[in-house]
């Protein structure tokens, strides 16, 4: 489940790597922002369901997971974005993006059954 989402969340962000980086500067006027916290909660919803999918009891607040899961992929695409060359550094960022959310669900206090 985790290398899934990572995956997919860095696959769209990478998808075209300019319009993606042009995307972070607009985000920061009145409209972006509105815009961003849209998006967000619509991905946390979309997380959520997916950690509550989870059969072998993932996690006991899967909204707050969601949450710091969301906001951890988004900080290091950005810095993949704006990194010198993110193609070249897209798997090894991918991978260890993978690891870290990995370490973090398992972490977690599961959801009793």
């Amino acid at each position: 489940m985790a290398t899934a989402l990572v995956t997919s969340f860095l696959n769209a962000k990478m998808k075209d790597v300019r319009a993606s980086v042009a995307l972070y500067s607009v985000s920061s006027d009145v409209d972006g922002a509105q815009i961003v916290r849209e998006m967000s909660q619509k991905a946390n919803r979309a997380i959520a369901a997916m950690l509550a999918s989870a059969t072998d009891g993932l996690t006991s607040d899967p909204e707050l997971v969601a949450s710091m899961l969301r906001a951890t992929m988004a900080g290091v695409s950005r810095r993949l974005l704006e990194s010198a060359s993110p193609e070249l550094e897209f798997e090894r960022v991918r991978d260890e993006l993978v690891i870290l959310v990995c370490a973090y669900l398992r972490a977690r206090p599961k959801r009793s059954t």
